[in-house]
C-alpha cells in the first residue's frame, strides 16, 4: 500500500501532467482555427475577385488608397525664434521652454532679449 506521501506525490505529477496536456491541446486547437480561417479568408477573397472581374471593377476603382493625404505642413519644423546664448540648439518660441530659456526668465532677463532678428 502506498504512503501518504507517494499518494500526494501521485496526485502532484497528475496535476503537472494534465496542464501540460491541457496546454497541448489548447496550443493544437488554436492552430487548427488559425488554419480554418485562412482557407476562409482566401475563398472569399477569390470570391471577391471573381465579383470585380464580372464586373469590371479595379482596386483603383475602390479608393484603395492609403488613407488620408498628408498635410503640407505635417513634420515641418518651425523657424528659431530665440537663440541659446550659449550656442546650443533655438527655440521656436512654440511648445515647453527649454531649460536654459526657464533659467534666464528666473534670473530677471526677458525673452526679447534672445530675440533673432530677421
Amino acid at each position: 500500500m502506498a504512503t501518504h506521501q507517494e499518494i500526494l506525490a501521485q496526485i502532484k505529477q497528475l496535476k503537472k501532467d494534465a496542464a501540460v496536456a491541457r496546454r497541448a491541446e489548447k496550443a493544437q486547437v488554436k492552430k487548427e482555427a488559425e488554419a480554418r480561417r485562412l482557407s476562409e479568408l482566401s475563398g472569399v477573397v477569390a470570391q471577391i475577385r471573381d465579383m470585380m472581374k464580372q464586373h469590371g471593377i479595379t482596386v483603383a476603382d475602390l479608393g484603395g488608397g492609403r488613407g488620408r493625404p498628408k498635410s503640407a505642413s505635417a513634420g515641418v519644423k518651425g523657424e528659431v525664434r530665440y537663440a541659446n546664448p550659449a550656442g546650443g540648439k533655438g527655440w521656436t518660441g512654440k511648445g515647453r521652454k527649454p531649460a536654459w530659456v526657464v533659467e534666464a526668465l528666473a534670473q530677471g532677463r526677458a525673452l526679447s532679449d534672445f530675440a533673432i532678428n530677421k
